[in-house]
């Protein structure tokens, strides 16, 4: 997973505008700059996976752990060679690699990860495709022109409307954020911050989610434990609805919402309709889960996941808003809510190790139900705390 985005960390997670003007001013040639920031790279990425150093040497012994600086130096090279590239070019290839490396589920010797299928020549090609690639990125790296590279939208006409016709708000809510999903909030480009807001219809996140599933089934149904590698996808959901959550209400017109509904109504109708947005999004890998026999987690996709999202939510909106062309302050009242939405992952986690027998004890499946829907439905149903929260973000005050 870290491969297939790191064409598209074009900062390398270090350099800001500053640096690269700093940088560009040195008398230093372009390979030892960029070296420089493919090490910083490196070595974070090196930290980031051996967080599944455990898995990895569950799978391949003690040698699991000899892959990890190869994929570490992958990841951060990659970045150097496409940076020039604009998305769908970069789409294109990051196809091409991730489509060479789950080939290994079908015996391909030459993928880069087929030693997790017996084959040592995993090792050899991940190692060679690492350095390809870094050396590639020496060469052809080119620091004056990432310096002065832009970032531009791109616009086209309306291809497809959506009719709202019914005076039902919960239908007209339920219809927008059921099409489209809405992903909105602060990049930052070169230490540049810019607001983004992308609009991408949900049937082709439906799409990608559902491929993912497919090819994650292949990949499980040949690992005799597969329960870390489903617990790491069911954190991958989880961040996938922070995600989401974080960009709630940022592009959302309230002030015209509010002449057909009250505050109360539109926060219900919105966090429902994300939350089946959710839902629906990551039914694939609960689908996935429930086939391989993973009760807890497929629970954890299809209920629990979207019910924290309506806790989170609800918290972000009225202490964490992000606004339109403000710097982020962090705050204590901040820091605060930071922790607080970690609090439904903790079960989560708990569930995720849960035997199935243990899963389906009533007892225990109450007890899971009742934290979520406690921490969820007081939102759905409090009236002073939306009229309160949906005035301060309509006057922009926090």
């Amino acid at each position: 997973m870290m491969i297939a985005v790191s064409p598209f960390n074009t900062r390398f997670g270090l350099a800001s505008k500053s640096d690269s003007d700093f940088l560009a001013l040195l008398p230093f040639d372009d390979d030892k700059i960029i070296a420089s920031l493919i090490l910083g790279s490196f070595i974070v990425n090196v930290i980031f996976l051996s967080i599944f150093m455990y898995w990895f040497i569950e799978a391949l012994g003690i040698a699991g752990a000899t892959i990890i600086p190869a994929f570490a130096l992958l990841s951060s090279s990659l970045p150097a060679v496409l940076y020039n590239l604009n998305n769908r070019r970069k789409i294109l290839i990051d196809l091409v690699i991730v489509t060479w490396f789950i080939s290994a589920i079908f015996n391909f010797q030459l993928s880069p990860i087929s030693m997790f299928y017996g084959y040592f020549e995993g090792y050899v090609i991940s190692y060679a495709f690492a350095f390809v690639t870094f050396s590639i990125a020496l060469k052809k790296f080119n620091f004056s022109s990432y310096s002065n590279f832009t970032v531009s939208s791109e616009k086209g006409e309306v291809k497809e409307e959506i009719s709202f016709k019914s005076s039902n708000p919960l239908v007209l809510t339920l219809t927008r954020n059921l099409r489209i999903l809405e992903v909105g909030g602060r990049v930052n480009w070169m230490g540049v911050s810019t607001f983004v807001s992308r609009r991408v219809e949900l049937w082709k996140v439906m799409l990608g989610s559902s491929i993912s599933a497919i090819i994650l089934y292949f990949i499980l149904s040949r690992i005799n434990d597969g329960s870390f590698l489903v617990f790491y996808v069911l954190f991958g959901g989880w961040f996938f609805m922070i995600m989401i959550a974080s960009a709630a209400f940022i592009t959302e017109p309230i002030w015209l919402d509010m002449n057909v509904m009250t505050p109360e109504e539109f926060s219900r109708y919105y966090l429902t309709s994300k939350a089946l947005s959710i839902a629906i999004i990551l039914s694939p890998f609960a689908i996935l889960s429930l086939i391989l026999g993973y009760l807890g987690d497929a629970l954890g996709f299809i209920v629990f996941i979207p019910l924290s999202s309506i806790f989170i939510m609800s918290l972000y909106a009225r202490y964490y808003q992000q606004r339109y062309n403000m710097p982020i302050n962090v705050s204590p009242i901040r820091l605060l809510v930071s922790l607080l939405t970690s609090i439904p992952l903790i079960p989560l986690i708990i569930l995720s190790f849960l035997p199935a027998y243990l899963i389906l004890c009533l007892p225990i499946m109450f007890s899971f139900i009742v934290f979520y829907l406690t921490i969820s439905l007081p939102f759905i149903f409090s009236k002073s705390y939306w009229e309160s929260t949906i005035e301060k973000i309509v006057t922009s005050v926090t």
